[in-house]
Order: C-alpha cells, then structure tokens, then sequence
C-alpha cells in the first residue's frame, strides 16, 4: 500500500504532465505532409524560436509522464512498463524532427521529407497512447477476440500489434 504522500506526488506528476502537454500543444501548430515544402520550409524559418521552445517543453513534459507511471507502478506493472517506454520513444522522435527542420533550414524537398518523417512519428505516437487507452476502457485478463472489436469499432491489428498493459489505475 502506497501512503498518501506518495500518492499525493504521483497526483502532482499527472497534473504537471497534462498541464505542460496542454501548454505545448498551444503553443504552435506544425505543419504537416500536406503542405508543400515551400511552405513547410517558409514556416519553420519563420517560427524556429518558438518551435525550439515547444520541443524543449515537450522533453519537460515526456519527464512529468514518465515520472506519472512510474507513480502509478510502471516498474511493477510489465504492460505499463511497455506502454511507458513506446510512448516515450515515439515522443522522442515526434521532438526531434522538428528540431532538425528548425535548427536546419533545409530546401523545401528535405523540408517536406522531414515533415513526413515528422507525420509517421504521430501516428506511432498515437498508436502508442490509443492502444493502452483500449486496456483502461475495456481491462480483461485476456485480448479481446477480432470479433468484439469489430463490433467496438477497433481494430484487430491494433490489439495484436501493441499489447500494451492490462489495466490502468486511472480507470
């Protein structure tokens, strides 16, 4: 039994955590693959100072998540562990890429490469956070069956692709 305390801390972790990911997210919005590198290069130049900023906020607050599961036992819960550790790459390589293209100037062909590279990184962000999610809502001893998932509206490939951990203690 954890004492209040220490529960208080991980309490607090959360709350940084969610209150830095709300900051950032304000901060900018990046552009995407659909964009011409033109413009994606036009962007970059013209916002590096606060594109630095929002990634520098965006390692603080990967530290305030990693210290939240933790809290919640992530060393003790091997799927928390797992999904911890996926998450926190995929934010890794969702900061570094627009680092690159800010500190970089490249032409706009690199820049729109760059920023592909930069999609693909959130999409396995989102994947990495929208697995554990499906354990938290639905929390079983086993998988659910393609069947049930079907009917839920997810997806199949997603729950035997990333079996992240079993229950959430947010739940």
């Amino acid at each position: 039994m954890q004492s209040s305390a220490t529960s208080r801390r991980g309490g607090w972790w959360g709350i940084a955590f969610v209150v830095t990911l709300f900051v950032s997210g304000a901060m900018v919005t990046l552009p995407t693959a659909r964009q011409t590198g033109r413009a994606i290069a036009a962007f970059y130049a013209a916002h590096t100072g606060v594109i630095l900023v929002q990634q520098v906020l965006g390692v603080v607050t990967l530290a305030f998540f990693l210290a939240f599961a933790l809290a919640l036992g992530a060393r003790r819960r091997r799927w928390l562990l797992v999904g911890t550790v996926l998450v926190a790459i995929s934010e890794l390589v969702t900061n570094i890429v627009p680092v690159v293209l800010a500190l970089t100037n490249p032409e706009p062909d690199g820049a729109h490469a760059w920023t592909v590279i930069e999609d693909l990184a959130d999409e396995a962000l989102f994947i990495s956070i929208a697995s554990p999610m499906r354990h938290c809502l639905f929390p079983s001893r086993s998988f659910l069956s393609r069947r049930q998932l079907t009917r839920l509206g997810g997806s199949a490939w997603l729950d035997c692709w990333l079996p992240p951990f079993r229950s959430c203690a947010l739940c």
